[in-house]
């Protein structure tokens, strides 16, 4: 993520869209009368959706979904194709040029919330106990008030080199299904590669030093890492001594980064042999079928720390502009595109998990063992998401984590470090 815009131009945004009101366009529903170039009764109108660039693949989803609601509706969709998201779209609303409808990572809908850039949606209307719980409230806001329908999720899981592990004397079965348990396993697994390969060649486990991979361990038994206000809390002693016990596989050597391996990230080391096991988002998947054919792999769920199963999920909505003159007609794309068919079209083209268990049923998502598992992680997921400072508290906690790798610094004394810059720069943009 880049940051966000400076705090002053949100302030000027919030005043600016106060303005906006809520009016609705009045146009019709879907479906409630025929209309020249679709069924829908939406001939002539045109609705703007704002997403972001993706690969080929993601591409021609979005296309078809959206010649597919244009066929449904005789509306006109143009997609509104951002390059730098969320500075882009910002500077849109502060013009009121933003499309009628637009992508909303879940890791930005804080911010977003409070600014009143957004239409609220009925839940009745909308549907939202179609879709899994945690999704639905990573869009509702402190308030209880609605404002996006998650598209689409993607959820961590264990994936494992079933060739490397035979050729250490093990199966997935001997994976622990701990974290407390997973040292013992891990050091004899890496002694037995460095035996075979070499030390340093392939890595029993990789790691990501990112607060959206580490926050399962960090928060476990309710640690918080911010404050109700947004402040970062990064020393508080219970989030220190779970980083501790993550430190204490780097320290030891049971994990490493994809930098210590000398490659980019977790895909292309496990990919290319370098790694035995590694924890990874369902869009791994498709690169290690397309590009790193031959390795033969294995997923798992995530392991338990501390008696608690916890994956990461990563969410993206779908909100209203409030200043939209085709509300209408933008709940109908809601609807589609986050409904049984449409959802069904942007998942199965994209290589994306649906956000609602009918539609996972609908794909039969269970068929794949893979998607099975990531599937399976959605219900016990946390969303990736915090205060509306998160980008900044992510920062922070990247800067001064190295730190403490490396032992220049206590876990306590570089959390304390990053406390003061994160709540310094926080204390400034407000």
């Amino acid at each position: 993520m880049k940051k966000i815009l400076a705090w002053a131009a949100a302030a000027a945004l919030a005043l600016s869209m106060t303005a906006c009101g809520s009016t609705s366009s009045g146009s019709q529903l879907a479906g409630s009368t025929g209309g020249e170039g679709g069924e829908g009764g939406y001939a002539g109108t045109t609705l703007t959706v704002g997403i972001w660039g993706g690969n080929d693949q993601e591409a021609a989803a979005i296309n078809q979904v959206k010649a597919d609601f244009e066929a449904l509706t005789g509306c006109t969709v143009e997609l509104k194709t951002y390059t730098d998201y969320n500075t882009q779209i910002q500077a849109d609303f502060i013009g009121k040029t933003a499309p009628d409808v637009f992508y909303v990572d879940g890791n930005m809908f804080p911010f977003y919330s409070q600014l009143g850039v957004m239409e609220p949606l009925d839940p009745a209307e909308m549907e939202a106990d179609k879709y899994y719980e945690n999704l639905i409230g990573a869009f509702t806001a402190e308030d209880g008030t609605l404002y996006c329908i998650p598209k689409d999720v993607s959820t961590l899981a264990l994936y494992y080199n079933i060739d490397l592990l035979e050729e250490a004397g093990y199966t997935a079965d001997d994976i622990p299904a701990t974290y407390e348990e997973m040292p013992e396993f891990l050091s004899a697994l890496q002694a037995k590669m460095d035996e075979l390969y070499g030390p340093n060649q392939i890595a029993a486990m990789t790691y990501n030093q990112d607060l959206s991979r580490n926050i399962p361990i960090l928060t476990n038994g309710g640690a918080e890492i911010c404050d109700a206000e947004g402040n970062s809390t990064l020393s508080n002693p219970d989030v220190v001594a779970n980083l501790e016990f993550m430190l204490n596989f780097v320290h030891e050597g049971l994990w490493k980064t994809p930098a210590d391996m000398g490659l980019g990230w977790n895909g292309e080391v496990f990919g290319t042999g370098k790694a035995v096991i590694m924890e990874e988002g369902n869009w791994v998947y498709g690169t290690l079928v397309k590009d790193y054919s031959d390795i033969n792999f294995g997923v798992k769920t995530m392991p338990t720390y501390k008696g608690v199963e916890a994956s990461m999920s990563f969410t993206v909505g779908y909100g209203i502009f409030s200043g939209s003159e085709n509300k209408e007609l933008a709940k109908e794309w809601i609807k589609y595109a986050c409904g049984i068919d449409g959802m069904n079209t942007w998942c199965s083209d994209a290589g994306c998990l649906p956000s609602r268990p009918d539609v996972a049923e609908a794909m039969d998502v269970e068929s794949d063992p893979v998607w099975a598992m990531h599937s399976e992680m959605t219900s016990i997921a946390i969303p990736w998401q915090m205060e509306d400072t998160c980008s900044i508290i992510n920062s922070a906690y990247q800067n001064f984590l190295p730190l403490a790798v490396s032992g220049e610094m206590s876990a306590e004394e570089a959390m304390v470090q990053a406390d003061q810059q994160a709540n310094s720069e926080i204390a400034n943009a407000g």
